[in-house]
């Protein structure tokens, strides 16, 4: 078997022949899954005074587009920002 040279992938052949097969090898797809209450404690933290969307993100390895979109969310309801931090005097009801 040789190597292509590209991401892991193996190749069964020779070259200039048709390849007869071709392993991909796979893994963790990178994505992260969060809870809600994760994703609320996120987006509630880059809404404090002095704190920027972009600190957050790279703070939690997220995008700021996904913070951008759990603030929406927050707005319409469907997350809810815990406790801890809906009590804080710069959150308004």
């Amino acid at each position: 078997m040789e190597r292509d040279g590209k991401m892991g992938v193996q190749l069964d052949g020779s070259i200039g022949v048709g390849v007869s097969r071709l392993e991909v090898i796979g893994g963790p797809s990178g994505r992260r899954r969060r809870t809600k209450a994760e994703r609320a404690r996120i987006a509630a933290e880059s809404m404090m005074p002095g704190v920027t969307v972009a600190d957050t993100a790279r703070k939690h390895g997220t995008t700021r587009w996904q913070i951008y979109d759990w603030r929406k969310q927050i707005r319409k309801g469907n997350l809810v920002v815990p406790e801890s931090v809906a009590a804080l005097p710069f959150f308004a009801e």
